[in-house]
């Protein structure tokens, strides 16, 4: 009786097929993460320059300790000064009044960053 050595036909063609499919599924998720790469910087930008801009209505507090954020007028979709926006970018900023439990002293600021990437931040401020 003899021994076989070596492979099959049909087992040195699964392997290739198998090979080829998990080949093609690695490329295809090299290229996708490519193609997205700049997508995901433009939105961290996007996400930095508002939380920025959020900073700078947070940090008036500090600056104007004895009236607190009265010095912030609402309903506004002015943007500050400080707040610029970078090549590329919209940047738009909503502050509302806020009422909770009948104390109407609140302020809502939402800042939206858009154009080559999105971003949306809010937050909530009191006079106090």
């Amino acid at each position: 009786m003899m021994r076989q050595r070596g492979f099959t036909l049909i087992e040195v063609l699964l392997v290739i097929i198998v090979s080829a499919i998990l080949a093609s599924t690695l490329f295809l998720a090299i290229s996708t993460a490519e193609l997205k790469t700049p997508q995901l910087l433009q939105n961290t930008i996007a996400g930095q320059t508002a939380r920025n801009c959020i900073e700078w209505f947070i940090g008036q507090r500090r600056l104007q300790y004895a009236n607190g954020y009265t010095s912030i007028t609402c309903p506004s979709t002015s943007v500050p000064a400080f707040c610029t926006k970078p090549s590329g970018f919209s940047l738009a900023v909503n502050i509302t009044c806020t009422t909770i439990n009948g104390d109407a002293n609140y302020k809502t600021i939402a800042v939206t960053v858009s154009g080559n990437g999105n971003a949306s931040y809010s937050t909530m401020i009191a006079n106090y």
